[in-house]
């Protein structure tokens, strides 16, 4: 009986212990736990809404140029979380593909923040292969939401039978150049761009 009792006001001593402690830290509404509840209560924002904001933003240039109509007819709305989705524009059709632009929004803060993504490609130059940094992806394009994987088959031609191959992981709110294939002989033979020459890494 006396252990009992011991271990009894042990327990009660330790969780008025950590009333105080938590009321202390985190003033007398416990404003962590309220961030907590608030946290919880976040619904994920519709692709309407998303593109809405998107249109009312007027520094994004979106696909180069100013009078550009963005509706939910080109654009696809990726949910990451709650509160961060990428957002995928068809900017234009050339002869045989289309050309894209992507865009991270960041719905964390009270004034959502949208911002234009940026990939690293190969292009071919009068001296081989260049590195460059550009903000339009041109060829069949495809983001997997669950593996944070966009793939981005470019054809050199319309026959298919070179161009190149691009793989690029989601990190730190970016797209990260994971692998790339390059295929630059159009002899007319076809393989899966999967089985091209890799290039990087």
């Amino acid at each position: 009986m006396l252990i009992f009792s011991i271990f009894y006001y042990k327990k009660n001593i330790l969780f008025l212990f950590f009333i105080l402690v938590s009321q202390g830290l985190f003033g007398c509404e416990n404003k962590f736990l309220t961030q907590l509840n608030n946290y919880a209560n976040v619904s994920s924002l519709n692709s309407v809404d998303i593109i809405k904001n998107i249109t009312e933003d007027n520094d994004l240039n979106l696909c180069n140029t100013d009078n550009f109509l963005l509706s939910e007819d080109n654009a696809n709305v990726y949910e990451l979380s709650k509160t961060e989705y990428v957002v995928e524009v068809f900017c234009f059709v050339g002869a045989y593909q289309g050309s894209y632009q992507f865009l991270f929004y960041d719905a964390n803060q009270v004034e959502h923040q949208i911002s234009g993504l940026s990939f690293t490609v190969f292009e071919e130059t009068g001296n081989g292969l260049q590195i460059i940094e550009t903000s339009l992806l041109t060829g069949s394009v495809e983001f997997d939401p669950e593996m944070m994987l966009l793939m981005v088959d470019r054809k050199a031609r319309g026959l298919g039978d070179c161009g190149s191959y691009g793989v690029y992981r989601w990190e730190n709110n970016s797209f990260v150049l994971a692998e790339y294939r390059y295929k630059g002989e159009c002899d007319g033979v076809y393989i899966p761009v999967e089985d091209y020459p890799l290039i990087y890494p």
